[in-house]
């Protein structure tokens, strides 16, 4: 896999020597990779719509990025 990530991010993170910039993408993918298998399987027994769908999604997406700090 490879990633694109903007420059100011890639030079404030490569300032970080001291984090293991691969363990913390390897482990939010298996967190979303889980969420979403798991939504999956819940999904597959319901009559939830696309948009509801996509609306579970959000929340997923909203709550990984804040446990990560990525927001408030």
């Amino acid at each position: 896999m490879t990633f694109s990530v903007p420059e100011d991010l890639k030079g404030r993170a490569r300032a970080r020597r001291d984090v293991n910039w691969s363990a913390i993408v390897t482990q939010t993918i298996q967190e979303r990779l889980k969420a979403l298998e798991l939504m999956d399987r819940v999904l597959a027994r319901s009559r939830l719509s696309k948009s509801d769908v996509d609306e579970v999604a959000e929340a997923i997406d909203r709550a990984i990025a804040k446990r990560h700090g990525l927001v408030k």
